[in-house]
């Protein structure tokens, strides 16, 4: 009787944190993309009781009464996988929401819309001394707010740990060593291949209305369904807004680039999974999918295993010659090896897939180490361009280019960095799964068919919300936790015979 009863508290706050993360969400959507400047402070204002409110469910007797008893159940036991889902979510909000003073929370509230407002002039200056005083308040209030939830802990694995729930820096950084020497040694490797693209190829500016056109169509039949969701194009980097169980919105910025291909096959498949709990899931408002590196690995799928498969470039090519002529006397090997060239840049969202990895444990580290204390917020513009060139041989030529290129530090996604690379990581897994038991699955892609690729995905990953941690939905699919070598098998089987080295 005891259990049900908690429960039915653990199900009740769920159910009013979701719809507080939902206005958040709104929230977020609008202020990247249609906030007036002098919205912002009563925005700030607004968004500041809102998180008060979602944080505050957690104050109640009730709360502490439910939390006191799953504490001392044992949580692996319970049968149904949503309970036991509802019940572990419940306890790590619960230790963190509760141990995060309030005014703390209200402090970083209320700076986050102009937080995000100095990034933006900061870029347009290229200048990070705009944005560096509010970046030194945001990460000194994560500082404290990591403290307060576990005093005894370095600070970055609770940031981290609050991203990737269940992940711990120990196992990141033993499979990010794997990885970078890895990428490093496959690198070094494929420069030293005769062959050479054409990158002049993929580089070629199109109509930007048309290449939107073809890359939502793109998107919409890889299996991203507009009834769930809709497409924006008003902001200034691209992302997918989680709104509801059955609303997955993609937003991106408009140009004439043939990678907004991939940038709506990325956001598509962060939608998809979004939006693809079953019902008895989305009735527990389990629905969203598992944040950070799983959500991530279910995009670069869609976008690289997917939208970067030679055979699947196989059936779309003729149609991309139709829409856009300037490539009818370009071959599809030419195109194909243009669109793969590993070749080093300074913009991690259109890295190559080899060298993409290096952008973000080039954020990882700089995160670690100022968290960490042997970095300050001022020098993390020096840092960064100093990385770049030790890892990708390119120096930055300026802010923009360099520790202002990406907004998540101004958008509240401090000790994220890390999952997109844990997300190819899973992606390797995944596609292994697959392979098992699809083994036609490139000759499906031949076709432009989806059909049983989505049917495998939907059956062994989005039906199932956010029920799992990354690793436990790792192991359920793959019998392992994170491992970095199915991920670099598939690289080196791809790229070396794209190379022929």
């Amino acid at each position: 009787m005891n259990y049900q009863k908690h429960l039915e508290t653990v199900k009740s706050i769920n159910d009013q944190f979701r719809y507080n993360k939902t206005l958040e969400s709104m929230f977020e959507l609008d202020q990247w993309s249609a906030l007036p400047t002098e919205g912002g402070a009563y925005r700030q204002q607004v968004a500041a009781y809102v998180g008060m409110q979602k944080a505050g469910l957690f104050d109640s007797a009730d709360a502490k009464a439910a939390a006191e008893y799953f504490s001392g159940v044992t949580v692996s036991e319970i049968e149904d996988y949503i309970e036991r889902g509802l019940v572990r979510s419940f306890l790590f909000r619960y230790n963190n929401q509760t141990k995060t003073p309030k005014d703390l929370m209200r402090q970083y509230s209320l700076i986050r819309a102009e937080t995000m407002n100095k990034w933006k002039e900061a870029r347009e200056k290229q200048d990070f001394e705009v944005f560096r005083p509010w970046l030194e308040q945001v990460f000194d209030l994560k500082k404290q707010i990591a403290l307060a939830i576990d005093p005894e802990k370095p600070v970055f694995d609770t940031l981290v740990n609050i991203n990737d729930e269940g992940t711990t820096c120990e196992e990141i950084s033993r499979e990010f060593d794997v990885l970078k020497t890895g990428l490093t040694d496959l690198r070094n490797r494929l420069e030293k291949s005769e062959i050479k693209p054409d990158t002049s190829i993929f580089n070629m500016q199109v109509n930007p209305v048309d290449i939107e056109k073809f890359s939502r169509r793109l998107a919409r039949e890889s299996g991203y369904q507009e009834s769930r969701g809709g497409f924006n194009n008003q902001v200034v980097h691209a992302f997918s807004s989680f709104m509801g169980p059955r609303d997955g919105r993609v937003s991106t910025p408009q140009n004439g680039s043939l990678n907004m291909i991939f940038t709506y096959l990325h956001e598509a498949g962060h939608a998809m999974y979004a939006s693809g709990g079953n019902d008895h899931v989305n009735a527990a408002n389990m629905w969203g999918g598992i944040e950070g590196s799983f959500q991530e690995s279910m995009a670069r799928f869609n976008e690289n295993m997917v939208g970067r498969n030679k055979a699947y470039w196989e059936f779309y090519y003729p149609q991309l010659q139709k829409e856009f002529p300037e490539f009818a006397n370009i071959s599809l090997d030419d195109f194909y090896l243009s669109m793969n060239q590993v070749r080093p840049s300074l913009r991690r969202i259109t890295a190559d897939e080899v060298t993409y990895g290096l952008h973000v444990i080039l954020r990882y580290e700089l995160e670690r180490d100022c968290f960490g204390g042997k970095l300050e917020v001022g020098d993390l513009a020096k840092a960064w361009d100093d990385l770049s060139e030790a890892y990708l041989g390119m120096r930055p030529e300026n802010d923009t280019e360099g520790v202002l290129q990406d907004m998540h530090w101004a958008g509240d996604y401090i000790g994220y960095f890390q999952s997109y690379a844990l997300g190819n990581l899973y992606c390797g897994q995944i596609r292994e799964a697959i392979l098992r038991d699809i083994p036609d699955f490139e000759n499906q892609l031949r076709h432009g068919s989806f059909l049983q690729l989505n049917q495998w995905l939907d059956e062994n990953v989005r039906q199932y919300g956010c029920c799992f941690t990354a690793g436990e939905m790792a192991k359920r699919i793959t019998g392992k936790s994170l491992d970095a070598k199915p991920f670099l098998k598939y690289l080196k089987e791809k790229y070396c015979s794209i190379y022929k080295v």
